[in-house]
């Protein structure tokens, strides 16, 4: 059976390019709607994301066939994106998946995401009745994501400001339900930052933006509060968190300004951080008290790059995950090659024994049924006995690559090829180079 994949990612195309081929909603369930357009296909999982474009492809089919039917779906010639594509086959497109399942191979190392993502995409093929041949393969590759976020720390340590910073005040203040934050900025950086802080369910969250329009989205979006930009200075007296994320080419929050906002109360604990550039924050501000801290947005660059460098470390852990996840899929996968031959062989003695059988007790009318019984169960336990030691030296076939002949060799031998047909049993896929 071969397995591949074709897909495109943030690696190999642009955002341009993946918007185009990416498949939405619709577009995938028309896809497994037409999913017999592919002849020769035994199983089919097809994954769409922000960030990639993957068809997990089981059985028969050709490199061309595949890209061409995808892009029937999406509406573009071939010729604009066959460019971008990647494609792998059998453990190569084993370990692309169990890879991306583990998020090593996402933008952000280690995310947790992309897990969900390959579940989600998995059960829809499900659903649509189009998984066939890929359940070992997408149940294996879960498996081995749940693994690596379970027994590693590849999913621990913040590496986005946004997470820096919601993560580092976690630190500092334990529980951010009972504090109050302040983001200055509905910006990008501003977004993300509040983004986090909603998630790390901090108490209250206020965001000051000069454009009310905007601010009031983000507020709306991190179920927050809009503070007009004039009310600054009142915002700043309960803050325990603030975030500065502009683009102002100048000093927002002042040390005199700040001074004012925590008049009689320069012991309390206040986190601020500066991601602006230039600085939004004035430096002296930590001179006003030893319970104020203040980060900018290299101290925080610094902690994510720590915590990529972290990262990385884990990433050798999740790759022996990987590989025995793989060395386990292999041999199940083999077993699953000699199984079938196992049976064929086991059907067709029996179907020998049994037509034997009913000749020989036509021939011998004189027999009670109770001495007929006897014939039958006799035959079959000299055949059973007979088959044993041939049965248990062929499962021990499974995954091992110097005996991959002696299955043919058997199906040769008895003739089982014949018995294949009659069973209906799916023929076995060739392998399929990539065409250009």
């Amino acid at each position: 059976m071969l397995f591949q994949v074709v897909g495109i990612n943030h690696k190999t195309a642009s955002l341009k390019i993946r918007t185009q081929v990416g498949l939405t909603p619709d577009q995938i369930v028309s896809a497994y709607q037409r999913v017999n357009e592919l002849q020769g296909q035994q199983g089919i999982v097809i994954l769409s994301t922000c960030n990639r474009t993957e068809l997990y492809v089981a059985g028969n089919v050709g490199y061309s066939a595949i890209v061409n039917w995808w892009g029937s779906i999406v509406g573009v010639g071939r010729r604009e994106f066959s460019d971008s594509l990647f494609w792998y086959s059998d453990v190569k497109a084993f370990d692309h998946l169990f890879r991306v399942a583990c998020g090593l191979d996402s933008m952000v190392l280690g995310e947790t995401q992309i897990l969900g993502q390959v579940k989600d995409a998995y059960e829809l093929s499900q659903d649509h009745g189009a998984t066939g041949a890929l359940h070992r393969l997408f149940r294996s590759a879960l498996s081995a994501g749940k693994r690596a976020h379970a027994e590693t720390a590849i999913s621990h340590n913040a590496l986005s400001m946004g997470h820096a910073v919601a993560e580092l005040a976690r630190k500092v203040f334990g529980d951010l339900s009972r504090t109050s934050a302040v983001v200055i900025g509905a910006g990008e950086m501003g977004k993300l930052v509040a983004r986090h802080l909603a998630s790390a369910n901090v108490g209250s969250l206020s965001i000051i933006n000069r454009t009310q329009t905007r601010g009031q989205l983000l507020a709306e979006e991190v179920h927050g509060s809009y503070v007009s930009w004039d009310r600054l200075p009142e915002a700043l007296v309960s803050a325990d968190i603030v975030v500065a994320a502009t683009h102002a080419s100048h000093l927002l929050v002042t040390k005199q300004l700040m001074k004012k906002a925590i008049k009689g109360r320069t012991e309390r604990l206040r986190f601020l951080f500066d991601l602006s550039v230039p600085r939004n924050l004035d430096p002296d501000i930590v001179r006003l008290g030893s319970g104020i801290f203040l980060y900018d947005i290299d101290d925080v660059n610094d902690v994510v790059n720590a915590n990529l460098r972290q990262r990385q470390k884990e990433a050798g852990k999740v790759e022996k995950i990987i590989q025995e996840e793989i060395e386990s899929l292999k041999k199940d996968l083999a077993a699953s090659e000699v199984g079938p031959v196992i049976r064929q062989l086991r059907d067709k003695a029996e179907s020998i024994r049994q037509t034997e059988v009913e000749k020989a007790l036509n021939r011998l009318a004189h027999l009670s049924d109770a001495d007929k019984q006897i014939v039958a169960e006799t035959t079959r336990l000299i055949l059973n006995k007979f088959l044993n030691d041939a049965m248990v030296g062929m499962r021990a076939w499974a995954g091992d690559k110097d005996k991959e002949e002696y299955i043919q060799a058997v199906r040769e031998l008895f003739q089982l090829d014949e018995v294949k047909e009659r069973t209906s049993t799916p023929p076995v896929a060739q392998a399929v180079q990539p065409e250009q």
